[in-house]
C-alpha cells in the first residue's frame, strides 16, 4: 500500500513540475509601461482631431447642453458650449491631463466652461447651491474608436460621448452660428411679464428658463381652464428642439429656430417647426385671460381664513424686490389675507409685514383694502382702506411704495402657475407683478 501512495504522489509531482512556467511576464510590458501606453494612446487620439469633438452632456437636473472641444498635444484644451451667447461665441482655453486612476481617466483640471455646470454656486448655472447642475469635469474613458470616446463622470456618473467634428460643425462654432442659436437668452430683456409666441392665428404666453433648458407654455383653453406645460430642451446650432413636442389639440411643437433679435422693440423672429414664420415679444395681458383667476385666488385663501404669502414683494420693471421690502430690520415675509378684519362695518383684506422676533414671527403692520373689484373682463383692483399698526420709520419707503403700487387704478390679472401658487400682474403695463404662494 505504500508503494503504491507513493507512486501516486510521485505523478502528482511530476505533473505539477511538468506545468510550471518559468519566471518570464506574459507581458512584454510592465503595468505602469502598459499604463503610459494606454494613456499615450488616449492622448493620440484626442489630438488627432483636425476638427475638434462635439459633445452633447445631459447633468444630473436633465438639462441638456452641448459642447466642442479641440484638444492639442500640450495638454491644452479650446472649448465652446451653448451655456449663453458668450460661451457660444467666445473660446475659452484651459488645460486637461489624461491619469490613471481607477481606469484611464480625462480630466480638466483648470476652470472652463464645463466647470459651470457643476459649479456649487447655483447663482452661475441655475442650479441648486452646494449641487450645481450636478454634472463632472472629471471622466472615466470607457471606450475610444478612430470617430467617438465614451465617458463617464467620476462623482455625478454624467455620460458623455465625443464625436468626431466635421469642418461645418466647427465653423458653426467660430463663425457665430451657434450664438445665433441662442438668441433666445434675449428674451430677459423683455420687461412684460407676458411673453407671446405667435405664428399664423396661434398665440401662447411663455416662460423661457435658459438656465435650466425649460420652456413653459400657458394658456387658457375654449372651456376657460388653465393650462401650463413645462418642457426640456436642448439646442442645435439652428435653434432649440423640445425633448417632448409639445402639444395643444392640433397644435404641436417641435422645434423654434432661433432668427434675428430686434433691439428696437424687443422682438425676437423665430421659425415654428423649420418652417412657419413668427414671433416672441413682449404683451401688456395674457394670450387669453383667466376670466375667474382673480376671484378664484381671492376666495380660496378667505374660504381657509388664510393668506397668501410672498417673500420678495413686487418685481418691476426688470428688478426683484423693487421696493426693498426684504432689506426692512428683520424681514420675513409678505402676506395677502382676504377678509382679515372689521370695521365700522366694513371687512377689510390685508397686505401685512410678517417681522422675526426673538421668539416668533409677528404681523407688525400693514395696508388695509376694502373688499376687491372683480371686473367682467378678468382684472382685480384694490381700494385702500388703512394702516394697521405702526410702521417703523426705516421702512415707511418700502411700505409706501408698496401700497401705491398695490392701489395701482387699473388692478391686476391673476395668472395661475401651480396648484397653489399665483402671479399677480399689473394690467396697466405687466411691467409689475408679484408672486403668491398658499
Amino acid at each position: 500500500m505504500r508503494s503504491r501512495l507513493a507512486y501516486c504522489l510521485l505523478l502528482i509531482l511530476s505533473s505539477f513540475t511538468a506545468c510550471r512556467k518559468d519566471d518570464k511576464s506574459v507581458f512584454d510590458l510592465s503595468p505602469d509601461e502598459r499604463i503610459n501606453q494606454a494613456l499615450s494612446q488616449y492622448q493620440a487620439a484626442l489630438t488627432a482631431a483636425p476638427n475638434g469633438w462635439e459633445a452633447r452632456i445631459t447633468t444630473g437636473t436633465g438639462s441638456i447642453f452641448n459642447f466642442h472641444f479641440k484638444f492639442n498635444e500640450t495638454n491644452r484644451v479650446v472649448t465652446y458650449a451653448d451655456i449663453d451667447t458668450t460661451s457660444s461665441g467666445t473660446p475659452r482655453e484651459s488645460s486637461y491631463r489624461l491619469k490613471a486612476l481607477q481606469q484611464p481617466s480625462l480630466i480638466f483640471d483648470t476652470y472652463t466652461y464645463l466647470h459651470m455646470l457643476a459649479d456649487p454656486d447655483g447663482t452661475v448655472n441655475g442650479g441648486d447651491d452646494g449641487t450645481g447642475l450636478q454634472s463632472d469635469f472629471e471622466f472615466a474613458i470607457d471606450t475610444a474608436t478612430a470617430d467617438s470616446i465614451k465617458l463617464t463622470g467620476r462623482y455625478n456618473k454624467t455620460k458623455v460621448t465625443l464625436y468626431k467634428a466635421t469642418p461645418p460643425q466647427e465653423a458653426a462654432w467660430q463663425n457665430g452660428g451657434w450664438r445665433k442659436a441662442l438668441n433666445f437668452q434675449y428674451l430677459g430683456r423683455i420687461l412684460q411679464y407676458f411673453k407671446r409666441l405667435s405664428w399664423g392665428t396661434n398665440a401662447y404666453d411663455i416662460t423661457f428658463n435658459n438656465r435650466q433648458h425649460t420652456i413653459t407654455f400657458a394658456w387658457v383653453d375654449d372651456s376657460g381652464n388653465p393650462h401650463r406645460v413645462t418642457a426640456r430642451f436642448y439646442y442645435t446650432s439652428q435653434g432649440l428642439v423640445l425633448v417632448t413636442p409639445f402639444t395643444d389639440g392640433a397644435v404641436t411643437i417641435t422645434s423654434l429656430n432661433s432668427g434675428s433679435w430686434n433691439a428696437g422693440s424687443n422682438t425676437l423672429q423665430v421659425q415654428v417647426n423649420g418652417a412657419t414664420q413668427g414671433s416672441i415679444a413682449g404683451a401688456i395681458r395674457p394670450a387669453r385671460v383667466d376670466l375667474q383667476a382673480p376671484r378664484r385666488w381671492w376666495q380660496f385663501a378667505a374660504q381657509q381664513d388664510s393668506y397668501w404669502a410672498s417673500n420678495n414683494g413686487f418685481h418691476v420693471n426688470g428688478v426683484d424686490d423693487a421696493f426693498h421690502v426684504r432689506s426692512i430690520d428683520n424681514f420675513a415675509f409678505l402676506i395677502f389675507w382676504p377678509a382679515y378684519g372689521r370695521q365700522s362695518g366694513i371687512i377689510y383684506d390685508l397686505l401685512g409685514y410678517i417681522i422675526v422676533q426673538p421668539d416668533a414671527l409677528s404681523l407688525d403692520f400693514g395696508s388695509a383694502y376694502v373688499p376687491p373689484t372683480f371686473t367682467t373682463d378678468g382684472r382685480i383692483i384694490f381700494r385702500e382702506f388703512g394702516t394697521l399698526g405702526d410702521v417703523p420709520a426705516a421702512a415707511t419707503a418700502a411700505f409706501e411704495s408698496t401700497n401705491t403700487q398695490m392701489i395701482e387704478a387699473r388692478g391686476y390679472y391673476l395668472v395661475q402657475t401651480g396648484a397653489a401658487t399665483y402671479d399677480m400682474v399689473s394690467a396697466k403695463d405687466a411691467l409689475a407683478w408679484i408672486s403668491w404662494e398658499y
